[in-house]
């Protein structure tokens, strides 16, 4: 059951289990908070239920039967219920089903309680994308590199990894892209990352003189298009605030569509160099 929780987390819920906020005077069903998946044959979302309070405490099984709806093929997948203990007083309902969306499939998802209340999301998964590079800044320290990431309706959770000799180093980045007519363009700050890297390398090592560069990687969560958090800002304080952001009908919360994606680039001696590194 371990690992069905991981696959829900991957939506940053890592806060939900304490630091969801109580929600009163509402007559909506339910919060739900998760993503779909093509990479995962496992699909799980959180599941809170609104009475007086949102129930967080208590491991008795939820009043809610769980459903979705493939609207390109009109299958029918029942979800089932586990309760995950996350600390000593803390439980939660993650529902799960054993299934793999496929690309630029829409499902709806149904949660109804024994009195006929329902919340409802549909989810539109993203399509294929295959990255590529383009027009590359390759000035002596100062280099760009823009990733294409083809037909993606929206990119989230933004990271690059420098592989070097001394290690990897792993930058978080802000959601920022270009949308072009082909699809998403994440721009690699190599002349910014650096610095940083530089600075690790020199602080364990004592000198950057040998310091190599192997290669860039750019990790993305290839998203649906709705996808966009307030502020642009892919972080669980934001995205657990009931009512901040949701697509859940008669509902709180929010549940996407996103795979995650990497572009592995072996850079060039002239990439190197250009970056500050040796390529002795």
């Amino acid at each position: 059951m371990t690992r069905i929780w991981l696959l829900v987390s991957a939506l940053v819920l890592g806060g939900c289990d304490e630091s969801v906020d109580v929600v009163l005077g509402t007559e909506r069903a339910y919060t739900v908070y998760g993503h779909l998946s093509v990479r995962s044959d496992t699909q799980a979302v959180r599941v809170y239920a609104i009475d007086q309070t949102i129930d967080v405490v208590r491991p008795n099984r939820l009043d809610a039967s769980v459903t979705s709806r493939n609207l390109h093929t009109g299958e029918v997948y029942t979800w089932r219920d586990s309760v995950i203990q996350f600390g000593q007083h803390n439980f939660g309902h993650v529902f799960w089903v054993r299934f793999r969306p496929n690309f630029d499939e829409r499902h709806r998802l149904e949660l109804v309680r024994s009195d006929g209340a329902m919340s409802a999301v549909e989810v539109q998964m993203p399509p294929e994308s295959i990255p590529e590079l383009v027009n590359p800044i390759l000035s002596p320290g100062f280099v760009h590199l823009p990733i294409l990431w083809q037909n993606a309706p929206r990119l989230n959770n933004i990271r690059v990894r420098y592989h070097t000799n001394r290690g990897t180093f792993t930058f978080e980045y802000p959601n920022d892209q270009e949308r072009s007519e082909h699809g998403q363009i994440a721009t690699v700050l190599v002349y910014a990352d650096v610095r940083e890297v530089f600075r690790e390398i020199f602080r364990a090592n004592g000198s950057t003189s040998d310091a190599r560069l192997k290669a860039i990687e750019q990790i993305v969560l290839v998203s649906s298009g709705d996808w966009i958090p307030p502020g642009n800002v892919f972080s669980s304080d934001v995205l657990i605030e009931p009512g901040t952001f949701s697509n859940v009908e008669n509902g709180f919360g929010y549940v996407g569509a996103g795979y995650e994606a990497s572009f592995y680039y072996e850079v060039s001696d002239s990439v190197a160099v250009a970056a500050g590194f040796s390529v002795r």
